[in-house]
């Protein structure tokens, strides 16, 4: 006799970056099982593989695809199902540098929101008179390999080899996919330093996820902590 089927509630939620609605499931244990055996492997490229393949696994909308949709959007989405999987509310510890005490945090994720510049940024970068980019911002797809390097330099370097969609001219675009890695290490190697400037203040701008908690010291002052990557919610390590 085959065991019943246990039904799986589904929710809904707004993808941030362009407000179409996705519906999805919990994770399950079989989910869990995933992320229990990547987190064993102490390889943080192995835990945001496993939050992809969760992310495929629970989003019940066809053709969907966490590595095309922005990295924002990929940390929400997880966020979200957590949420609804486990407890939406995650308790921390924080260790204040003034006093030295440790003082309790409690964090709702459903409070959690992707916050976005108040002037939007189209990605067009002028290089000179003649030359420009177009950029893009990081999709999911890089995720597990932007949390194998070490510098802030090594991240911004692979996320402007990622983001460039194209570079055109007064006469042509050039489709960044297109060419090769050689031409693409060559061309960013030669861009001047004010362009590269520019290209690194619109990752600096672009959106993201953010939780602002507060906490009562011992002398009875209100602080603020903020809680802004999947490392801040939850533990990676």
């Amino acid at each position: 006799m085959a065991l019943p089927k246990i039904a799986t509630p589904t929710f809904d939620l707004t993808q941030p970056s362009n407000g179409k609605k996705l519906s999805y499931r919990p994770f399950l244990v079989k989910e869990e099982k995933i992320l229990l055996m990547a987190r064993e492997s102490g390889d943080k490229s192995d835990i945001y593989r496993a939050i992809k393949q969760i992310i495929n696994n629970c989003v019940n909308e066809e053709g969907f695809d966490v590595n095309e949709v922005p990295l924002t959007d990929m940390e929400y989405i997880f966020i979200q199902l957590r949420s609804k999987s486990v407890d939406n509310m995650i308790q921390f510890q924080i260790r204040d540098e003034d006093d030295g005490e440790t003082y309790e945090i409690e964090v709702n994720l459903d409070e959690v929101e992707v916050q976005f510049p108040k002037e939007r940024h189209d990605g067009i970068i002028q290089i000179d008179e003649t030359h420009g980019v177009k950029m893009k911002y990081p999709s999911a797809s890089i995720s597990d390999s932007l949390s194998e390097l070490e510098t802030i330099n090594d991240v911004m370097n692979q996320m402007v080899f990622h983001c460039i969609e194209c570079v055109f001219d007064k006469e042509k675009t050039y489709l960044w996919d297109k060419e090769s890695e050689e031409e693409k290490l060559k061309f960013i190697d030669s861009l001047p330093v004010d362009a590269y400037s520019k290209i690194e203040e619109f990752f600096e701008t672009a959106p993201y996820i953010e939780h602002v908690a507060t906490y009562k010291t011992s002398k009875g002052e209100e602080k603020k902590v903020a809680f802004r990557t999947l490392n801040d919610f939850f533990t990676l390590d």
